[in-house]
Parts: structure tokens; sequence; C-alpha cells
């Protein structure tokens, strides 16, 4: 055994999975200090992310025959529905809550309703093996592929602006370390006897989400007419660029978007 692990592979999933699921700090605290503006926001990855840790962590306690214990392996999706769980819990409060307190109580409100309901689903059906069993992996390859998604940031309003924003790579090089290791791991048990297609194919399609937001980022940055600058560095916001004519002020943005 590797440490408290089954070998080297599993540390390695555990480690990356640990860093990947620590990244939103960093928008997070963007979000915390008022730099990122609310059309830019997405809860999307967020939500995903919590919705693949919570589904994978409480199917594989419930399958775990008597009297073995659960995988140390899957403690990586305990941390990563507690602290999905905060996040989603801050960017309600600044997106919703903040502006609208009875629209936040809703959102709190069907967070939590929805996930005992999937708690207490698995809970009463999961058995190692069984159709609930396998129905749960599936949905879980869903969450897992979308956890892929900028996390903070809307792709759509990327897509739609063609903007080059050079903060989404920060969390599409710690997904693509993350999924990459996770295929690896998975073939590895898979030649080892493990049923895991379903990993497979949720990292392959993950490692398909990191190298498109590269390509993206790298094509409208090519594309960009302001010197190939990224949108925390170029002043886009049309009444920023109207106020900086009128004072005929340099280039430059006062803040992060």
């Amino acid at each position: 055994m590797f440490w408290i692990f089954w070998d080297a592979y599993c540390f390695a999933g555990f480690f990356t999975q640990i860093i990947y699921i620590l990244t939103p700090c960093a928008f997070i605290i963007q979000l915390w200090n008022g730099v990122l503006k609310e059309e830019r926001v997405s809860i999307f990855g967020l939500l995903c992310m919590y919705s693949n840790a919570f589904v994978y962590f409480w199917t594989s306690v419930y399958k775990v025959p008597k009297g073995k214990d659960v995988d140390p392996l899957d403690f990586c999706n305990l941390a990563g529905f507690y602290l999905g769980f905060i996040y989603l819990s801050i960017y309600i409060y600044f997106i919703h809550f903040k502006n609208n307190k009875t629209r936040g109580i809703y959102c709190y409100a069907g967070l939590i309703v929805i996930s005992v309901a999937v708690w207490l689903i698995t809970k009463f059906t999961v058995e190692p093996g069984n159709v609930w069993d396998k129905i749960f992996n599936w949905l879980g390859v869903v969450f897992n592929v979308c956890e892929y998604f900028p996390l903070g940031f809307s792709i759509l309003y990327l897509l739609r602006n063609r903007i080059s924003e050079k903060y989404t790579l920060f969390g599409a090089f710690f997904g693509m370390l993350n999924t990459v290791t996770w295929e690896i791991w998975a073939i590895h048990a898979q030649s080892t006897g493990g049923d895991l297609i379903h990993s497979i194919v949720a990292n392959i399609l993950g490692i398909c989400l990191q190298i498109t937001q590269f390509v993206l980022f790298f094509v409208f940055r090519r594309d960009d007419p302001e010197d190939n600058k990224s949108v925390g560095e170029r002043p886009d916001d049309i009444d920023f660029e109207i106020e900086k004519q009128k004072q005929n002020e340099p280039e430059y943005m006062h803040e992060f978007i």
C-alpha cells in the first residue's frame, strides 16, 4: 500500500483532486472583493463539482460491504462536496441573496432540499452492483464532465463576447492535471479487474473540455484588437470606455473583471 492508499495511482488522484477543488478559492476572493461582475459569473461548474462529489461519495459509502472500511480515495469526494457547498453558498449570497433575499432563500432552500432528497435515495436504493449503483455512476459521469467548465466564470459570456480571460486558465491547468491523473488511475484499475468504464469515459471528456478552454483562450487572444490583452487588462466595459474618452485617461483597468 502507498501510505494509506492502495497504490501511487490512488494517491496521485487524491492529491490532484484536492488541488482542483481548492482552485475556486481564487475566484471566491475576487468575488468577495467585488471585482467579478455579475454578468461574467456562473455557478454551473461549481454546482457540477459539488454534485459530482456528493453523488460519488454517498454511493461509495452505501455500497461498501458490511465490515469493510470506506476507500480513503473517496474522502476527496467528501472534501469536494463540503467545499462545494461552501462555494455555492458564497456565490448564491453575492449573486442572489445580497440583492434579492427572497430569491436567495429559495436558492439556499432548493440546494438543501435536493441534496437531502438525493442522499435519501442513495441511502435506501444503492447496493453493490445493483441497477441504482449503475444509474448513479453514470449520473456522476455527467457531473464529473461538467465540473471542468470554467469554475466561477460563465463560458457563454466568454464565447458570446469572444473574450480571452487568462484567469480561466488557472482552473483549466489544474483541471487538466486532475483529469489526466484520474484517467491513468481508471485505466490502471480497469486493467487489474475493476469496472471503471464510466470513469474512463468521464475523464476523456474532461480532458477534451480542458483542451477546448486552452484553444478558445488562444484563439480569442489572437483575435483581440486591444494588443492581445486579456479581459482583465483591457477596458471592454462600454461605460468605462466612454468615461475614459471624456477624461483622456490611459488604457488600463482599475479592477480585474
